[in-house]
């Protein structure tokens, strides 16, 4: 068996891996990065004719984002959950609406996927090949994510796409006590290798803590959050803890994302207080409703996480320069864009136009990403004979957690480093 490593080896962002055996090609994921300028970056080609099936591990852009160029003039299999495959439709629909210039696919290739999609359930084996069975479990990374298993003519695989281990208020932790006890290889994510993420019952605390000293104040607290995952969650966050006193606002693409989820009460940790979340948040439809949610104390949440554009920026603009408001980014915030800016100088440049954040403002590390310790954690329940292999992180920030687990006797852990590396898996 042989692994190819299209894309997130080296890199977080565009993962993409090709298994080949004797009779099977599988894909598992084909995502986007994008640059500085915003346009998209792909990872290595793969021959859409060297396909039998792929796996999507959820609906995130750069797991899913690179997928609908492969359907051209081909149909190969795609297994995915029935909400992965729902909520990839809409990303990608809106990915053309902002990137199509750049994109190698159209609303038809978009159409073609989701016609070749078949749906999988959480814990029920799915024949995908000749001698391939997959089953999938939660990965409690967003809603529908899924890890994968993928029983491949003698070979066991484990791939995690993204996964958490935690319980959030969105979602239990990943399903990682039905996963085979000796696979013969685990792919798994890395992103935080290098950290630890904060107790979630004390970063709530602090959360729901800030955004009250705002309202109280009278200001108004604006959420850039990604749109699934992070803005659902920081909706539950603040109606669990009863901050649905004032006006909460849900905008973007957020509010299609928070319905969708809302059909599959069944994935969610707390259908019900799912359920009150969508009652009691109020739904941003049109640029006069958008002009009102600021007048009054409130709480605005909205994508796009990082302010590179979206409806957040129309608020930012609004509300940054005046100490009474808030501005609490609750994700992960890249280098050279505007939510990075804002928190390494206190200002960003928007449209030519340099905004100071005379607003609060404060990050918290609400990571829908397993931690060091997670990490560390899911790596020793296999045995070391079992080849772990991360991807999806930075080398240098990885090596020192590679480093430990060697010293314990995890000394089977590759990370490859390059789009292109190839791992050959024998059973003799």
């Amino acid at each position: 068996m042989r692994l190819k490593f299209l894309g997130g080896a080296g890199e977080v962002g565009r993962l993409a891996v090709f298994i080949r055996t004797a009779s099977n090609g599988v894909l598992l994921d084909y995502g986007v990065s994008f640059d500085a300028q915003g346009k998209p970056v792909f990872p290595l080609h793969v021959r859409p004719r060297d396909l039998t099936a792929t796996f999507l591990s959820h609906a995130h852009l750069d797991h899913s984002g690179a997928l609908p160029s492969l359907y051209v003039s081909t149909k190969t299999p795609l297994y995915a959950t029935p909400l992965t495959m729902e909520l990839s439709d809409l990303m990608y629909t809106d990915a053309i609406k902002l990137s199509g210039y750049y994109l190698p696919y159209t609303q038809e290739e978009v159409r073609e996927t989701m016609s070749s999609a078949i749906p999988l359930t959480y814990g029920e084996p799915m024949e995908i090949g000749a001698d391939a069975v997959l089953s999938v479990y939660n990965a409690g990374h967003i809603p529908g994510s899924a890890i994968g298993v993928i029983e491949i003519e003698g070979y066991t695989v484990v791939f995690t796409g993204d996964f958490n281990t935690v319980d959030t208020n969105l979602l239990r932790g990943a399903d990682v006590y039905n996963l085979p006890g000796s696979p013969d290889v685990v792919i798994m994510e890395a992103t935080y290798a290098s950290t630890d993420h904060p107790p979630r019952e004390k970063l709530e605390k602090e959360f729901v803590q800030a955004v009250r000293e705002v309202l109280e104040q009278g200001g108004s607290v604006l959420i850039p959050s990604f749109a699934l995952g992070r803005a659902q969650e920081i909706l539950l966050t603040l109606v669990k803890h009863g901050v649905d006193g004032y006006p909460i606002y849900v905008d973007g693409l957020a509010r299609q994302i928070n319905q969708i989820v809302g059909r599959y009460p069944h994935l969610l940790k707390d259908p019900n207080l799912y359920k009150k979340a969508l009652d009691v948040s109020i739904e941003v439809p049109s640029t006069y409703v958008r002009r009102g949610a600021m007048e009054e104390p409130s709480i605005i949440i909205t994508p796009a996480g990082m302010l590179k554009g979206g409806a957040a920026l129309y608020y930012f603009k609004r509300l940054a320069s005046s100490r009474k408001n808030g501005v609490f980014l609750p994700s992960f915030q890249a280098p050279n864009t505007p939510g990075f800016e804002i928190l390494s100088r206190g200002y960003a440049v928007v449209d030519g136009v340099t905004i100071r954040v005379e607003a609060r403002l404060e990050w918290f590390d609400f990571s829908a990403h397993a931690g060091r310790r997670e990490i560390e954690n899911f790596v020793k329940r296999f045995p070391p004979t079992t080849r772990i292999i991360f991807v999806h992180t930075d080398p240098l920030s990885a090596a020192p957690l590679i480093r430990r687990l060697t010293q314990e006797g995890y000394d089977n852990i590759y990370l490859p480093t390059t789009p292109g590396d190839e791992v050959h898996l024998s059973t003799s």
